[in-house]
């Protein structure tokens, strides 16, 4: 018997000795994720959108808690206490606020042998100080984050929200769901770090035992070109009129002359302090996730070819009848009327259909399709926004017979809010379309800025032809005009209504309307667009007066708010009828 035992013990001592070491060292270490800070997301002027702030999840390890208030001899140490679990759930269930039983259960755990039970999520850093005040051994926290959105609903499709999940250990980790938290997350998460220690049976640190860590690294910060104040008023207006006329969806994009992005809107939107029940339409932003036939505003890009190429000036002259015999069908204006003379311009300010394919039809179709790829339709943004949508232009050889009309106006193609607020953008910036911008730059953990690489820009049409089209839209607002209800008085306008049969993909037929304006202010210095699209509008389906009064809302408050001077430049005064016709 003692030559077996020193046989076992050379063995142990000896050639075990390593294996078994580490075993024990194993048993004592536990390792911990030391949680990056994530990035902040932040507007033009540096206002918080999205931030994390610190919170704690309290775990508890079971086989600890099993003898709980319990002295070297196996005697309580607090006769007011019970033993074990129920014990420690007495002294935290009023600090935590939880129930006793429901605590009790949670800190047994699934049996003897379980070490870990998760107690509470989330927690504030003063909570997390009050639960380790109580000493009960076996309590400890992992520190987590909690994302915040200091500007709710308003922006809450564009910036995206964070969800949650749990781990196969039962950690909560975040989880992006939409906007720029999703489709930025790898520069916003940054690296989640680890920090591996002994412990003692109290689950407590050993001083002086084994640590290894690997630091964190916290996430960029993402600068935007949005105005929050903007984004929030944009909102409010858009939401409101959506409720107003029981539309389905509504939409606003503020941009400048160089097309930076001010505003961001769509309603319905989320809540991000409450993502407990909510539908993927409420997590869109429906300015670049939701295409739509724009009717009359891409008439636009048909005027704007035709001066360009010289096929038309604004007051060329042209007789307009109530319906016109194309291809296969017969294409009726949009209201019935005698036959008129218009000029350009006035087909542009009547918003005339017939007008406007005697017009285009001088031009060939491929000619165009160019200018409406060259302003940016049928195409992505570059603006890497998840679920964005090109939109559809078919090519020419792909037209049906009617196609090749139907596009003059805005019907058979398909574009997002972005692209088509991209055209006035281009139109008010003397022709030169620029990339859409949204992300101005990012910072660093260290604080370090780095500007957002330059858009690139593309002429369209001349500076003349710009100037040209701007004068003819003055029209549309003005008296006689589809869109008086977007007039804004001390300034001169310059935009187009657009009421669009709606395709409905549910029916693969044409259903509802789309109603929409886009303008662009002063029109003698542009300075800002402001698009506003309703989809399926009950109420009221005209652009002028279902879009236009939330045009000219969200637009006075822009130009208000960037002090922006009325226009001192008499309104234009172009021609749109002839032949002795009243106007």
């Amino acid at each position: 018997m003692l030559s077996l035992l020193a046989g076992r013990l050379v063995q142990l001592q000896g050639a075990d000795a390593a294996e078994l070491a580490q075993a024990a060292l194993d048993q004592r270490t536990h390792t911990s994720t030391l949680y990056a800070q994530r990035g902040d997301v932040l507007d033009a002027d540096g206002v918080v959108l999205a931030t994390s702030v610190e919170r704690r999840d309290v775990v508890a390890d079971p086989s600890i808690l099993a003898t709980y208030n319990t002295n070297s001899r196996g005697e309580p140490r607090k006769a007011d206490v019970p033993v074990g679990p129920a014990g420690a759930a007495r002294v935290l269930a009023p600090v935590l606020g939880m129930d006793e039983a429901a605590l009790t259960t949670t800190l047994t755990g699934s049996g003897p042998k379980d070490k870990y039970a998760l107690v509470a999520v989330g927690i504030t850093p003063e909570l997390w100080q009050r639960v380790s005040d109580a000493d009960v051994p076996g309590i400890t926290s992992q520190r987590t984050t909690q994302r915040i959105y200091p500007s709710g609903s308003a922006a809450s499709t564009l910036v995206g929200v964070l969800g949650s999940s749990e781990t196969e250990e039962g950690k909560t980790v975040d989880r992006p769901l939409s906007g720029l938290e999703y489709a930025d997350n790898d520069l916003l998460a940054g690296a989640d770090g680890q920090v591996r220690y002994e412990r003692s049976l109290g689950g407590q640190e050993i001083p002086l035992g084994e640590r290894e860590i690997t630091e964190p690294v916290d996430g960029t910060s993402l600068h935007l070109t949005i105005d929050s104040d903007l984004q929030w008023k944009a909102s409010a207006a858009i939401a409101a009129q959506v409720q107003a006329t029981g539309a389905q969806s509504g939409t606003v994009v503020v941009m400048d002359e160089q097309q930076r992005l001010l505003a961001l809107a769509s309603a319905p939107s989320i809540d991000p302090a409450n993502l407990t029940d909510f539908s993927n339409s409420e997590l869109n932003n429906t300015a670049l996730t939701e295409s739509f036939e724009p009717g009359s505003t891409a008439k636009v890009i048909t005027m704007a070819a035709a001066l360009e190429e010289g096929t038309a000036t604004a007051d060329s002259r042209f007789t307009v009848p109530d319906e016109l015999e194309r291809s296969d069908k017969v294409f009726h204006d949009s209201h019935p009327h005698p036959e008129q003379k218009l000029t350009l311009a006035g087909i542009l300010a009547e918003s005339s259909n017939t007008g406007t394919i005697k017009a285009g039809e001088q031009l060939k179709a491929e000619q165009l399709y160019d200018y409406q790829r060259r302003f940016g339709l049928g195409q992505e943004s570059g603006l890497d926004f998840p679920g964005e949508t090109a939109g559809k232009l078919e090519v020419p050889a792909k037209y049906s017979g009617t196609q090749r009309y139907t596009v003059m106006f805005g019907q058979g193609m398909s574009v997002n809010a972005v692209q088509a607020a991209s055209v006035f953008a281009t139109v008010a910036n003397g022709g030169v379309r620029v990339q859409p911008q949204l992300v101005s730059g990012t910072s660093d953990p260290d604080g370090n800025y780095r500007a957002a690489p330059a858009p690139a820009t593309t002429r369209v049409v001349s500076a003349r032809t710009a100037k040209t089209l701007l004068d003819m839209m003055q029209a549309v607002v003005g008296e006689g005009g589809t869109a008086q209800a977007a007039d804004i008085p001390g300034y001169l306008v310059a935009g187009k209504t657009g009421t669009a049969q709606r395709y409905d993909a549910d029916c693969g037929c044409y259903r509802g309307y789309t109603a929409s304006f886009i303008g662009t202010a002063p029109a003698d210095d542009p300075q800002l667009v402001v698009a506003v699209i309703l989809q399926d509008p009950k109420t009221n389906y005209y652009g002028g007066s279902a879009a236009g009064p939330v045009f000219k809302d969200v637009m006075t408050y822009a130009l208000q708010q960037r002090r922006v001077q009325p226009s001192t430049a008499a309104p234009a005064a172009l021609p749109l009828t002839w032949g002795g016709e009243a106007p």
